[in-house]
């Protein structure tokens, strides 16, 4: 017997791997294909040096089975598909790179189409250890044909192993590469659109079920609750939270507009919009459309909630939690319905039919095996724009869902032609629908339907804030004074463009006599929480707090303020911190002054200050061209500014970030070209990566003390799948008291067990429960 794992057949791994992920791939031709890359991906480990290194634990450059394995896949992808098809070359790529990352796969081909030359040493070295590893396999051919024949096979996905392992085992293995080269020439020539979206599905569909087969994990049945229980629910919560009853009467218009266009056009579209006002109550009016389109379309169609910030993936996440409570059991086995998924969150899977221990709760959550997924963009979007295994597992899972992008104006805008894109052809191959929401919409998806039509009237029936644009430069010292002088009895929102400047705000203010807050990227994320819970907490009792901030605040935090202040920064960010004044329209017309803060060392020809530092100056120059053309605006204009702005952006915003991704896409460049032309896939991220930046463990309490104790003693775990049990037990603690810090304080940092970190004994000389880590007066990092 063939083993792929000491208690596991190799045959029965294959079997469970095509019967795990097989039915969520619809059509013919990439069915067949997936069927050839189960069964192949591990055929390597027919060697007996394999099956001699399960026993011994002795790696050896014959225990490898990758590269063999991807030429049995190419192999019977070509006498499958024949050599006009881009498949075989999926194959290939798919099973070759099924244990690591995605790299090209001309790194494993001929250099050559005319066949090898000296400068594929590489490639020739591999040649030479398949050709062992295949005379290996020739002695044992007979029993391996056997195991093949206990396949169940379909008559319409049929494919004749017996036969092509017979010819594998004897063909010339160079004019298979040579072959795959010629395919992959092709491909450049081509530039096809559809073949990175069918590469990625296969190698998810395979990675994700390799993992779960090996790991014995039990995989649960996802569950679905109807729109009509869920709306019973909606309905008692509603009227629970009643505060004003003119907005409740607008947010279940709202509701109920949005359900009936759903009904009325969800067949004429797979991407829709959704743009009203903030605080109109879009968090219920997407989600349920979500769920109502799931049932006119049929089938359990997955619901991803997709946000910008983890800070809001908590309070959203406890909306649809708190509508599930209604149905029996649901405490029990709530990971059936509902999973968050982000960085900061501990992985426990509830499911009543077997308890998950954290290894198996982490492969689950991170493979999306839920009805409702709460996440952010970085989660979404670099699984659909990526090169890493990890993030790529939960691809499959992606398919045939629905997916609602909140607040997607928070993203880089350079990267929303990208993201259109993307988005656009996986609808199409991947039958996904498309939600976004916002109050800003930005200018993509021109051709989606609207499904809060005359969406103009709700922005103009609302009289809740008014902007004013104050935009001469103004020094930092000036304004703060000028601040002081005109502070009245009420509540304020004051955001900076960066984590030194609104320290510089704060200090100045926090001996007034009233509360006044610190909330930054410069505090711990478990602090940032905190506060923002004592500030809401505070608001609700009509505190007149002072809260100095940076852009944490804009998109979904649900905080009231009477006035707000924002240093100038893109237009839409302006719009979204006018959310956070008068929310519920329960106080008079809020006011959003919009200043342009400069150093108070620069000159005051110093246009845009501090948000050059942060933004570049396309976006600031456009948001000043478009506000200077009137003293005050109300909120009924905010609904043309956007549309203004954004048109104006996207028009003069230099779309080559994009761009050169896509070229890459069409190419399959995962990991080596780049050039001012051409960006491979490996360097998309959609948090732009800050350089000399080191994330900095911070142990300020019994908590972090207890973790870090914890930490050393796993660092001396020899066991993998122990280690990584264990360090799951502390992985959130670690991450909700972890800060990313220029590399220039270094020597504030001590290293140890390779992690960066501030102890305790001298944790108040470098962190500050109230404003975070003590920096240099000059610095202008971003949020």
């Amino acid at each position: 017997m063939f083993y792929s794992h000491p208690d596991k057949r190799l045959i029965e791994h294959f079997k469970e791997v095509y019967e795990i992920s097989q039915e969520k791939i619809n059509d013919d031709d990439l069915k067949k294909c997936f069927k050839i890359i189960a069964y192949a991906h591990d055929f390597g480990k027919f060697t007996t040096y394999f099956q001699k290194y399960l026993e011994t634990k002795k790696r050896g450059k014959y225990t490898d089975h990758g590269f063999i394995s991807a030429l049995f896949a190419a192999f019977c992808s070509l006498k499958e598909f024949g050599k006009e098809s881009f498949l075989p070359l999926i194959s290939y790529s798919v099973v070759l790179h099924h244990h690591g990352d995605l790299e090209n796969v001309d790194n494993h081909l001929p250099i050559s189409t005319r066949g090898l030359m000296n400068s594929d040493y590489k490639l020739i070295d591999r040649i030479e250890i398949f050709e062992v590893q295949r005379n290996d396999i020739i002695k044992n051919k007979d029993l391996i044909i056997k195991e093949y024949k206990t396949i169940d096979e379909q008559e319409k996905y049929k494919i004749n192993f017996v036969e092509y392992i017979q010819e594998f085992l004897e063909c010339d293995i160079v004019e298979v590469l040579k072959t795959l080269k010629q395919i992959k020439i092709r491909l450049e020539k081509e530039k096809s659109d559809d073949v990175f979206f069918i590469h990625q599905l296969l190698y998810s569909a395979l990675i994700a079920a390799d993992k779960l087969s090996a790991s014995g994990t039990i995989i649960p049945n996802e569950a679905f609750a109807s729109f009509e229980k869920l709306n019973e629910e909606r309905k008692v919560i509603i009227k629970t939270n009643t505060k004003n009853l003119e907005i409740n009467a607008i947010r279940n218009e709202i509701f109920e507009r949005i359900q009936k266009n759903l009904e009325k056009y969800y067949k004429k579209s797979r991407i829709f919009t959704i743009t009203a006002p903030t605080g109109t109550g879009k968090t219920f009016a997407g989600f349920f459309a979500a769920v109502k389109l799931r049932e006119l379309l049929g089938g359990n169609r997955r619901i991803i909630y997709s946000l910008p910030f983890t800070s809001i993936i908590d309070q959203n996440y406890e909306i649809i939690y708190q509508l599930h409570k209604v149905l029996k059991n649901f405490e029990n086995e709530s990971s059936k319905y509902i999973i968050k998924h982000h960085s900061l969150v501990k992985p426990e899977y509830r499911g009543n039919e077997y308890e998950y221990d954290l290894l198996e709760s982490e492969l689950l959550i991170e493979n999306w095996s839920s009805g409702i997924i709460v996440t952010t963009f970085v989660q979404l979007f670099e699984t659909l724009i990526s090169t890493r295994n990890r993030m790529l597992k939960k691809l499959i899972n992606i398919k045939d869902s629905i997916i609602i992008l909140d607040e997607i104006q928070a993203m880089d805008i350079s990267l929303l032609p990208l993201v259109e894109y993307v988005l656009e052809k996986a609808t199409e191959l991947y039958d996904l629908r498309i939600i976004l929401m916002t109050a800003t919409k930005p200018y993509i998806f021109k051709d989606s339907i609207e499904l809060l039509d005359d969406n103009e009237k709700y922005f103009s029936i609302f009289n809740r804030t008014a902007l004013l644009p104050n935009l001469s430069t103004k020094k930092l010292d000036d304004f703060i004074k000028e601040f002081k002088e005109n502070l009245q009895d009420k509540s304020y929102l004051i955001v900076c463009n960066t984590i030194n400047s609104s320290l510089e705000v704060y200090d100045n203010l926090k001996e007034i006599n009233r509360p006044v807050f610190y909330l930054s990227a410069n505090l711990l994320p478990v602090h940032r929480l905190e506060k923002i819970r004592k500030i809401k907490e505070l608001l609700s009792k009509n505190e007149k707090i002072i809260l100095v901030s940076t852009q944490v605040v804009e998109a979904g935090v649900d905080i009231d303020f009477d006035v707000v202040i924002r240093d100038i920064g893109p237009l839409d960010s302006i719009i979204q911190c006018a959310g956070r004044c008068n929310r519920n329209n329960l106080k008079e017309n809020g006011i959003v002054y919009v200043y342009s803060l400069i150093p108070n060392e620069s000159n005051n020809d110093l246009n845009y200050g501090y948000g050059r530092y942060i933004y570049g100056l396309t976006t600031l120059q456009e948001t000043k061209k478009i506000l200077q053309k009137a003293e005050k605006y109300s909120e009924k204009d905010y609904f043309y500014l956007i549309l203004e702005y954004f048109k104006s952006v996207q028009e003069n915003l230099s779309k080559k970030k994009s761009e050169n991704i896509i070229k890459s896409i069409k190419i399959l460049n995962f990991s080596d070209d780049k050039n001012e032309n051409i960006t491979p896939i490996s360097d998309f991220s959609i948090i732009e990566s800050k350089p000399n930046f080191v994330d900095v463990f911070v142990i300020c309490d019994d908590i972090s003390e207890k973790a870090f104790k914890k930490f050393c003693d796993i660092i001396k775990i020899k066991d993998y799948y122990e280690k990584r049990k264990k360090y799951l037990e502390i992985k959130s603690i670690i991450s909700n008291y972890t800060i990313s810090l220029p590399i220039e304080y270094h020597s504030s940092f001590v290293e140890q067990f390779g992690l960066y970190l501030i102890p305790r004994e001298i944790v108040n000389d470098y962190y500050d429960y109230e404003t975070g880590f003590k920096r240099h007066k000059k610095s202008y990092d971003i949020i």
